[in-house]
């Protein structure tokens, strides 16, 4: 696969991740929230594994040629830290997906930005991110992680005028 240039790219090449464990994702092909969530029972711990293929598949059948994606902060508490180091676990792979696929690499929004420009409150809660997607883009999430990925998407294609 070769390299894309930025004049190629249509809405409908972009994929927005708010990327977690229950991983957010919009494109025109599609959204939702996909769970990795790895099982308790010993030796079926596979989620780092499930969530590349999953990218690969839904990148290679839709012909994604940009992934946008919520950028990781770090926190202070210890599940902050947690958090944000299984973020970045994903956001290695995230990067490995994009140099397999010859895509540029992930581009990174940060949140409080997108949120603000969503809902004009830059701490806006996760109810308030849902309530936006309903009423601004008439999108039904299934949860915030979804509404969270519809904003980063609307967000990117707005700014570069995709």
């Amino acid at each position: 696969m070769e390299k894309y240039e930025e004049s190629e790219i249509t809405r409908h090449n972009v994929l927005s991740l708010d990327v977690a464990t229950k991983c957010g994702y919009h494109s025109t092909h599609g959204g939702g929230t996909w769970d990795f969530t790895e099982s308790m029972r010993r030796n079926n711990n596979k989620q780092h594994k499930a969530f590349r293929e999953t990218l690969m598949k839904f990148i290679q059948d839709n012909n994604i040629k940009v992934i946008v994606a919520e950028d990781v902060s770090c926190g202070r508490s210890p599940k902050e830290f947690m958090s944000t180091r299984k973020l970045s676990e994903f956001r290695g792979i995230l990067f490995e997906i994009c140099d397999t696929l010859n895509l540029p690499e992930p581009v990174f929004i940060n949140l409080r930005t997108v949120k603000k420009w969503a809902t004009g409150n830059g701490n806006a809660s996760k109810s308030d991110m849902i309530d936006y997607c309903r009423s601004r883009w008439k999108i039904e999430p299934i949860d915030d992680n979804q509404a969270d990925a519809t904003h980063i998407f609307m967000y990117y294609v707005r700014k570069f005028n995709l």
